[in-house]
């Protein structure tokens, strides 16, 4: 993961630049979770960050390089928590403990914690904007979701271009797509959004058996 703003391990000036850099990145999400993706424009970035445009320009070439950095920023976290994930259990539910391991960590405030005004910012983006939300999740080896994927592979003992972690992402890119899709007022804490991915999963496994009418998600539930 990259150093967290304010490392007494880096000189000023770049701590000065991390938080500029963090400030772009967090406006940029709060504006076009608020006004829609395609109706903000990097001037409007730059003047709600304080910055000129052509400061921005040196942080970010455009307005989705801004989305790549909130995406890869959440992906360092899931990486993280992917490697501290047990080798006995299948690769779909060290995916859902990764996940669920970062947003307890967010929900109990741990230092370091993924941002969770960033993650749901970045649905309601998403949500707003399905083709985005498309390119966001697509399995791409040099994608801003690359960390997870590198995750994945290193755990798997395989490349990043074997088949295995390209059906393993992009199914997952679905589950994730079905939780959390459209969530609305819904998704107001950390805990909601585990509980979601949660109750996906557990219908995703049902799957892996014949479905049964008994099997049928109670109302509120993924799927119905």
């Amino acid at each position: 993961m990259p150093n967290p703003v304010g490392d007494p391990g880096l000189g000023l000036r770049e701590r000065k630049k991390q938080r500029t850099r963090a400030t772009l990145v967090d406006v940029a999400t709060r504006l076009c979770a608020e006004r829609g993706y395609d109706n903000t424009t990097v001037d409007q970035i730059a003047e709600a960050a304080d910055v000129s445009p052509r400061t921005f320009s040196r942080y970010f070439p455009n307005k989705e390089a801004v989305i790549g950095a909130l995406i890869e920023d959440i992906a360092d976290h899931v990486a993280a928590g992917l490697a501290r994930q047990p080798f006995d259990i299948p690769e779909h539910e060290a995916l859902v403990g990764a996940h669920l391991s970062v947003l307890r960590a967010t929900q109990r405030g741990e230092p370091g914690a993924m941002s969770f005004d960033r993650l749901d910012g970045f649905l309601r983006i998403v949500n707003a904007s399905p083709l985005l939300g498309l390119a966001s999740f697509t399995y791409r080896p040099g994608a801003p979701t690359r960390a997870v994927i590198e995750a994945l592979a290193d755990r798997m003992g395989v490349s990043v271009d074997h088949p295995a972690v390209r059906i393993l992402f992009d199914t997952w890119a679905v589950l994730m797509a079905a939780a959390l899709g459209n969530p609305g007022a819904d998704v107001g804490n950390p805990g909601v959004v585990a509980d979601r991915i949660e109750a996906t999963y557990e219908i995703f496994t049902t799957l892996w058996r014949p479905w049964r009418p008994q099997d049928q998600p109670p109302a509120g539930e993924p799927g119905r």
